[in-house]
């Protein structure tokens, strides 16, 4: 693996591309695993005997090989950019998201670890949501940063008519032109899922230890249904915002190979979301 920090350290997520999602994906799955794990004593289910293999040795040592190769990869390259420390401004930022991959990683493996007792996953659930809202937070820093911060983004788009346009949703702006507000708007609503998914996680916690939760129980009396539907229109609004931003800025931002970075920003907020609920649906 080759880290390139010659220029302004455009290229982070170059390497990172295949362990971000697969350990997304390894998180939604264990969770969807483990829920159900809590009803295998009562009722038999088609998924038994895959959870039994998930708990046999053999299945941890896999993941283990994989997981601490995510790691090992990853720190490398967060050390080679704490070692040429020649951009603090952007570094910095992307230090802190690259750390994702191992909280990720591990988090999914000590669900894994402790598969038998079926609730301890929402603990390290809890820890790795709330950097998945950090990350997001940094994501956006990153791209302000890199355009010289708000007030050098308004000069570039005020006055700017909006392009009408199907794909990015924004035929209804026809006619409206960039704005202070507009651009508050977009940072507002992909900001508020940094503060609505953490409270969810912790809301998750107290409901688990009060036995009101259940990952994919439905029922109106479970506090499951309420939290996701929070979360999905927590993150159907902030996929819009940053959406919305992109569309804005993506000429700005062209000499940052924008599109992967954004692409695997929204995997984390969407991917890693809908599998898991897709997974207790039976699809």
């Amino acid at each position: 693996m080759t880290t390139n920090l010659n220029g302004t350290t455009r290229d982070w997520n170059a390497t990172t591309i295949t362990t971000m999602y697969e350990t997304t994906a390894a998180s939604t799955d264990l969770d969807y695993n483990s829920s159900i794990l809590s009803n295998a004593s009562s009722t038999p289910s088609p998924h038994h005997h895959d959870s039994i293999w998930l708990m046999s040795a053999s299945a941890q040592g896999i993941a283990g090989v994989f997981v601490w190769a995510a790691v090992f990869i990853t720190c490398h390259q967060i050390y080679q950019y704490l070692r040429f420390y020649t951009h603090p401004s952007e570094q910095r930022w992307i230090v802190r998201i690259l750390f994702i991959v191992p909280i990720y990683a591990l988090t999914s493996w000590f669900s894994l670890l402790f598969f038998h007792k079926n609730s301890y996953y929402v603990y390290f659930d809890t820890f790795r949501d709330c950097y998945e809202a950090f990350v997001i937070y940094n994501f956006l820093s990153l791209c302000y940063e890199y355009l010289g911060g708000e007030g050098n983004i308004m000069s570039e788009i005020r006055g700017k008519p909006i392009r009408s346009s199907w794909f990015y949703c924004t035929c209804c702006l026809s006619g409206r032109q960039y704005s202070i507000e507009f651009l508050r708007f977009c940072k507002q609503a992909t900001l508020q899922f940094c503060a609505v998914k953490p409270c969810m996680a912790f809301v998750t916690v107290i409901l688990q230890s009060q036995g009101l939760y259940s990952d994919g129980d439905w029922s109106p009396q479970s506090g499951y249904l309420y939290i996701t539907i929070i979360n999905n229109v927590s993150i159907t609004l902030a996929l819009y915002a940053l959406f919305l931003f992109f569309f804005a800025t993506k000429d700005l931002l062209s000499p940052y190979d924008p599109v992967l970075k954004f692409a695997i920003i929204k995997s984390i907020i969407f991917l890693c979301f809908w599998q898991g609920k897709y997974g207790h649906l039976g699809l």
